[in-house]
């Protein structure tokens, strides 16, 4: 039965490699890519480097699902990612609300060499956020905070037994680790944004909520959010999301990477986890 599992796993991880941008060429290179990590895992799981792209590094362990998919994938998130390398810029500031253990903010840091403020509440994912950026040497061009975004400036209670996908727990949750969360407008006072990446685990509509003065600068030009269902269990849901950015002046675009296209949306992208929005008077 472990045999068939296992079997099933490889063969739809060899059937997204036939359709990634990077891996359709060649999905078996990924594939073992892929085989190779788990099974060096499964042997001694501690984190290892791993070359990235554009002289980027970073550590990588079995868990670690915001950033070990590039190593198989090269660049997951792929036109995500490719939107922000081709459109931040070095005297933009790009603010990542749930850095995670690094995926956007080693980009915006290291190869669009733009400044970074990310935030990350989970202690242990922090830990290995920071040393990501150690590992690039690009400490001076990135602020960290180890604090969660909200609504409000309080103190929430987050799983803490999830890996790198801990989240604002619900009221039914008991193994959980208190953390400070305050709004954006109050942490960035004298910096706004050109461009910021939303990931918390369906919490993101209120860190919209604490974020209203930066919506309304002319300055933030774009928003990469992630919309899946995660968001009905804080008692929202994607629709809302989207009218609220709307009535901020964003718009909902998909993006073709090799034209540089941006081609606006009726609503979010429910094809993918995250959605680009861009701000009406910056769209071409």
């Amino acid at each position: 039965m472990k045999v068939k599992y296992i079997w099933n796993k490889i063969y739809k991880r060899f059937l997204i490699f036939q359709t990634h941008p990077l891996t359709k060429h060649n999905p078996i290179r990924a594939l073992f890519r892929y085989c190779k990590f788990n099974c060096i895992q499964w042997i001694s799981e501690k984190p290892r480097i791993y070359d990235w792209i554009d002289g980027l590094k970073f550590y990588a362990q079995k868990g670690d699902a915001g950033i070990v998919a590039n190593i198989y994938f090269k660049l997951f998130d792929y036109e995500d990612s490719m939107f922000l390398i081709h459109n931040l810029k070095s005297e933009d500031l790009f603010v990542d609300i749930g850095a995670n253990v690094g995926h956007y903010t080693l980009l915006a840091a290291g190869i669009c060499n733009a400044e970074v403020v990310a935030f990350e509440p989970i202690l242990s994912t922090f830990i290995k956020l920071e040393r990501n950026i150690n590992l690039n040497n690009l400490s001076q061009k990135i602020i960290l905070f180890n604090i969660g975004i909200g609504d409000e400036n309080s103190i929430l209670n987050f799983t803490k037994t999830k890996d790198v996908m801990n989240s604002v727990a619900l009221g039914s949750e008991t193994d959980v680790v208190s953390v400070e969360v305050k709004k954006l407008d109050d942490v960035l006072i004298k910096k706004t944004p050109t461009f910021f990446k939303i990931d918390v685990e369906g919490y993101e509509y209120f860190v919209l909520k604490g974020a209203l003065n930066i919506l309304k600068s002319k300055k933030l030009k774009y928003i990469i959010i992630e919309l899946n269902f995660s968001t009905s269990k804080f008692g929202h849901t994607n629709e809302e999301i989207l009218e609220f950015l709307v009535s901020y002046n964003f718009v909902p675009i998909s993006y073709d990477v090799e034209s540089k296209r941006m081609t606006p949306l009726d609503t979010f992208n429910s094809k993918k986890f995250n959605t680009i929005f861009i701000k009406k008077d910056f769209l071409n």
